[in-house]
């Protein structure tokens, strides 16, 4: 078995192969961080003797700029693991590194997942992936149109040309026409996965799981998205792994008290 420590950011990755555990050998290896990254990272992993299936990766969330190498990982068979990055720091505390590099991040990431043996990461569903990216674009579009009214208004108050204010006209109503559209295929995705949209009903419902502000929905697709990786089973309202993550303590009693009324019915 090997383990492989991977220090994300957005122009490139860190690696640290650990393949006789954190007082063996290590290899490092930097790539850029490109929508083909996976596949260059497994044909290192051959070239250094360590089959795909044999390896766990481990590394942290960073944004979205992970996703395509986790997403790649685990199509190649590679078993993944989402590391808490507050339990790395501590981990790392624990350890007495205080040096930070991305190489030095690395291998702190390798021995966490020899010593640690974090859980599992499970992607969501093609169905989940969705909806994310959905409501990430539709507030997006909020942004937008808020801002252009913003603009229209200090156009209005001010001396600004008409050529200006009816360009800013025609854009917030193409901005609206864009969003209604997003709207629409939001609804018709959920209106067509009644298990999505019950689940996106019910964390509507919980108090605190909408966020106020420009980022409210989109957080209600990363807590989907993330207890899913929890539990590699959706919303099941239990974690198999040695992490936990504490935000999602009340969420998960909350999930469980609703689940069982409904059944009870």
């Amino acid at each position: 078995m090997c383990t492989l420590g991977i220090d994300v950011s957005k122009n490139k990755i860190d690696l640290c192969l650990l393949t006789a555990g954190p007082g063996g050998k290590k290899k490092h290896k930097v790539l850029t961080n490109e929508p083909a990254v996976a596949r260059k990272v497994v044909d290192w992993l051959n070239a250094q003797k360590c089959v795909p299936e044999s390896v766990t990766v481990v590394l942290e969330a960073t944004g979205i700029y992970h996703e395509n190498l986790a997403y790649g990982l685990h199509e190649a068979g590679v078993s993944v693991c989402m590391a808490n990055p507050c339990r790395v720091r501590e981990f790392a505390h624990g350890m007495d590194i205080l040096n930070k590099n991305d190489a030095v991040d690395a291998f702190v990431l390798a021995c966490y997942g020899e010593l640690k043996s974090p859980a599992v990461w499970v992607p969501p569903s093609p169905e989940v992936r969705k909806l994310r990216a959905l409501l990430r674009q539709r507030d997006a579009l909020r942004e937008d149109v808020q801002r252009t009214v913003n603009r229209l208004e200090k156009a209005n108050s001010t001396s600004t040309p008409q050529e200006v204010i009816r360009s800013l006209e025609r854009t917030k109503s193409w901005l609206n026409e864009e969003l209604a559209r997003i709207e629409k295929l939001i609804t018709d995705h959920t209106d067509n996965d009644p298990g999505l949209k019950a689940d996106l009903d019910l964390l509507k419902s919980i108090k605190g799981s909408e966020r106020a502000g420009r980022a409210g929905d989109a957080g209600v697709a990363e807590r989907r998205n993330v207890q899913k990786r929890l539990t590699g089973s959706g919303l099941s309202g239990t974690h198999t792994g040695r992490e936990n993550v504490g935000e999602f303590s009340a969420w998960q009693t909350t999930y469980v008290k609703n689940r069982a009324v409904r059944s009870a019915g």
